[in-house]
């Protein structure tokens, strides 16, 4: 399933490329020079929303056709078949996410930062922890580890950080300016809503998998836009771990037998 697993997910990542760099060319042409507001009907965007929409469509087309594997059902085997090194790729990933929370805390603290980003940055925080223990102890399995901490710290952080996206954009008026975005977010939270699922004993495995590379593909598209950065460096971290738990998920699937069904 390693093969599988690396052509799925090797595929987000080319289309999260190609859709990034068409999203540049978006935000390249779609706004006037005078008033900063965005052209109508730019065909620059309707090629991005043609690019997701088909990328969305062949994933589930693509996931659809995994019904005929078996997933485990449980946290943490259903990731406990990872890459070499899972455990310096899951603390590497979780030092981007603190660098991001840094970052974001020093712009509270700026005289134009907000209580939002201050809350934002701590919690990411916790957040990057909470990734790093799912992470590893799902390549663990002999420790047991239920998955809790990792699991609510992240569901609750992006529920945060969805709210606090929507706040600062509220007064925008060009909605492509921060709908990518709100969107990249809100895929990733029903992707960690349904890894949660596995550590609650309420498997949606296609599910997971599906919003986990879609919200990976959708993360990709917002790093050409223009927000802070430690926003940026805590996107990165939720693209690497969705492709890497996605990956762990699949190499962990076994084909369907008779047995299984019968059980």
């Amino acid at each position: 399933m390693r093969k599988k697993s690396l052509t799925i997910c090797g595929f987000t990542v080319i289309m999260g490329i190609f859709a990034a760099f068409l999203r540049w060319l978006q935000i390249q042409n779609i706004f006037e020079a005078d008033t900063d507001l965005v052209t109508p009907h730019s065909p620059w965007s309707y090629a991005l929303i043609a690019f997701v929409l088909l990328f969305a469509v062949l994933l589930g087309l693509w996931i659809g056709k995994l019904k005929s594997l078996d997933f485990p059902s449980k946290y943490p085997q259903v990731y406990s078949k990872s890459i070499p090194f899972v455990s310096i790729a899951a603390v590497l990933i979780s030092a981007v996410m603190v660098i991001g929370g840094v970052l974001t805390v020093i712009r509270a603290l700026n005289p134009s930062g907000t209580i939002f980003d201050l809350i934002l940055g701590l919690f990411s925080l916790l957040s990057a922890a909470g990734i790093a223990t799912l992470i590893i102890s799902a390549s663990k399995p002999e420790k047991k580890s239920n998955g809790y901490f990792g699991a609510i710290c992240i569901v609750f952080f992006l529920c945060f950080w969805l709210i606090a996206a929507y706040k600062f954009s509220a007064e925008e008026p060009a909605t492509w300016t921060y709908a990518p975005r709100l969107l990249a977010i809100a895929a990733t939270l029903l992707a960690f809503y349904f890894i949660a699922g596995f550590v609650f004993n309420k498997p949606r495995p296609l599910a997971s998998l599906y919003f986990g590379l879609l919200g990976s593909f959708l993360c990709i598209i917002t790093i050409a836009d223009s927000y802070p950065i430690g926003e940026q460096f805590i996107t990165v971290g939720f693209v690497a771990s969705l492709t890497l738990l996605s990956f762990s998920q699949i190499s962990g699937a076994t084909p369907h037998t008779h047995e299984n069904s019968e059980s």
